[in-house]
């Protein structure tokens, strides 16, 4: 007699998860497909099991023709059960880019040949018979040794691609592997227990934990998809190079709102406007990315993007009602186009993001915006973040120097020290395309620390004296100077490479002097370490005399464009600055200059020193050498 305890709770549990599965919502990729088939397959097989050994232990009472016809199910669906595990853990892998064996491709093979064994059974006796009862057939092995082949051929799998697998994943699908295998065994070991379910439904919930509970895709904000399950689809559907059309929408000034009228509030306008989503649009996935950004995609010859936005517009032209009061959205949509295809799928979802970030937070931002119209612009943007964040990694960073050089002797006396970032090719990357990243993404104070200890050792490893060069400007940004680390932290890069303070002077923008409180505590607490200041691009920005003065500057760069323009109408008011800081005790750099006639005119007016290309271009700094040499 066979003992059915195992069977009737496994079953239960198994309905329980597949009610639960089909009320939730699931993006159409193959894993999820997977898995609803081993649901579906595992409730049938061990449903057959139960009737195939309740029929083989009456099998008096029966036609052998019923017991064949059960026991032929039953295999089919058990191999099959097998089979779809290995699919399972074939998609994963695949998702993850980590399939790099090629065993899934005669997989199928060993199924159908194993499945025309068994239903040869019924001439051949090979895999079984129903004389007197189920007896095995010399053949029976196949059916434990195809199974143990669709759990080996995973873990296989699995090692060759483990450095793309996470630890979640790779712990995963082992245990998926392990629990069948153990499974297999005991279903040998035990035959008159019907163990075999058990071992299934432990691998299942292994799969829903691990891979398959449908709020890892959700939007903790209503039954939208969330951006996991964003990328997950677009990979399928550009692995299998399906069309597809993608519409995209941000809300105006979402972090201003949420700001104005309260996280709760507003992520209760987030739910409603997900439920509208859910709700109008059905045939579609939507998604939910982040900061108020939307996704709507679906099949390309199902998809009218047009008829998408005026729905979208005529809801959002109406307020959107929360138990706090009524409020106003405003939108702006990036639609793409099939081109899209051309595009790696993180480089396409990058660049979607953003720019929806981008046009959330433009004002002007209105209509319906192409995204391949962005893809060439983001697309650099991307390269040029790949390669500052490769640069600081390798601390490959360049940095030029440009003489500074005395207006009376002509002679050069300092320098200038100007970052420099190169791409994959060697070739130098505009500068303000990088630093303006740096600053915006927080790479900032990295930059500039590199460029701090490229220029210590410059001056460690050199002769300064020799070469005539006093000092080195090294250029302070904002948001790096509105770090309080600042002063302790270049005063150990000094003191790590060996150089005088009095070696480096820093350069400020007049963008610097925003909080006057905070600029006033970081110069004390350098200008007390030693270091020399310098106010760069003086006339670009907002400073005057009187809060200048209230700063230990030792010399005053005056912006190139403040320069020309004094060469275009001779207007009398850069001689009258120039003399005021004189008398403030300040040394005076001009910038830009670009002739002999700029400089004599300049040095008339009281400049103390010259920067530009009349004089010499900014340099590598082993080129730099070789005048003193």
């Amino acid at each position: 007699m066979m003992n059915y305890h195992f069977t009737i709770p496994s079953l239960l549990v198994l309905v329980i998860i597949m009610g639960y599965y089909f009320m939730r919502p699931r993006i159409p990729i193959r894993m999820n497909r997977a898995f609803l088939a081993i649901l579906v397959i595992d409730i049938c097989t061990v449903i057959l099991d139960l009737v195939r050994n309740r029929l083989g232990e009456t099998w008096q009472n029966h036609s052998p023709v019923l017991l064949w016809v059960f026991n032929l199910l039953f295999v089919c669906f058990y191999l099959t059960l097998f089979y779809m595990f290995f699919v399972f853990s074939v998609s994963v892998l695949d998702a993850r880019g980590a399939l790099r064996s090629r065993l899934h491709r005669f997989a199928p093979t060993i199924y159908y040949a194993c499945i025309a064994v068994e239903l040869s059974s019924p001439a051949t006796g090979w895999m079984y018979t129903v004389q007197d009862g189920y007896h095995p057939g010399p053949l029976h092995f196949l059916m434990y040794a195809c199974a143990a082949c669709y759990m080996t051929f995973p873990l296989i799998a699995i090692y060759r691609g483990r450095r793309k697998l996470s630890g979640g994943d790779k712990t995963g699908l082992v245990a998926l592997q392990m629990i069948m295998i153990a499974g297999l065994f005991a279903r040998f070991a035990l035959p008159n227990y019907l163990v075999m379910d058990t071992f299934s439904l432990m691998a299942i919930m292994v799969i829903f934990l691990s891979f398959q509970n449908p709020d890892l895709f959700l939007s903790d904000r209503g039954y939208v998809f969330n951006l996991p399950a964003f990328r997950a689809v677009l990979l399928e559907w550009h692995r299998k190079k399906r069309s597809w059309r993608l519409l995209s929408f941000v809300l105006q000034n979402y972090n201003e709102h949420r700001e104005i009228f309260g996280g709760q509030q507003m992520d209760e306008a987030l739910a409603l406007i997900n439920r509208f989503l859910t709700d109008t649009f059905r045939g579609h996935c939507c998604f939910y990315l982040r900061n108020g950004c939307y996704a709507i995609a679906g099949p390309e010859e199902e998809m009218d993007t047009d008829q998408i936005c005026e729905v979208l517009e005529m809801r959002f032209a109406e307020p959107w009602k929360t138990s706090a009061g009524d409020f106003m959205i405003r939108l702006s949509f990036l639609r793409s186009d099939t081109d899209m295809h051309g595009y790696p799928v993180d480089r396409l979802i990058n660049t979607l993001l953003i720019s929806l970030d981008e046009t959330g937070q433009d004002p002007q931002a209105e209509g319906k915006l192409v995204l391949s119209d962005s893809m060439e612009a983001i697309s650099e943007k991307l390269d040029v973040r790949r390669c500052l964040e490769k640069a600081l990694d390798n601390k490959t960073l360049d940095v030029f120097l440009q003489p500074i050089v005395n207006s009376d002797t002509g002679e050069r006396t300092a320098a200038e020290a100007l970052v420099r970032l190169r791409n994959d090719e060697g070739k130098i990357i505009r500068p303000d395309l990088f630093i303006t990243l740096a600053e915006r993404d927080g790479y900032i104070i990295r930059l500039g620390e590199q460029v701090l200890e490229k220029v210590c050792a410059f001056i460690r490893d050199n002769d300064m004296d020799a070469m005539g060069i006093h000092w080195i400007n090294v250029n302070l940004s904002p948001n790096q100077f509105m770090s309080r680390e600042v002063p302790e932290r270049f005063q150990e890069i000094l003191r790590e490479y060996g150089v005088s303070p009095d070696r480096i002077h820093l350069e400020l923008t007049e963008q610097s002097m925003i909080d006057f409180s905070l600029m006033k505590e970081q110069i004390r607490a350098l200008h007390e370490a030693g270091f020399e200041f310098a106010l760069d691009d003086y006339g670009s920005g907002y400073s005057n005399l009187t809060r200048v003065r209230q700063y230990p500057f030792s010399n005053i760069k005056i912006d190139m464009e403040v320069v020309h323009n004094y060469f275009r109408d001779r207007d009398p008011l850069l001689p009258a600055l120039l003399q005021a800081f004189r008398k403030m005790s300040f040394s005076i750099t001009a910038e830009g200059i670009e002739n002999a006639e700029m400089a004599d005119a300049l040095r008339d007016i009281g400049c103390d020193y010259f920067q530009g290309y009349y004089f010499c271009r900014p340099m590598p700094m082993e080129e730099f050498l070789r005048p003193a040499s």
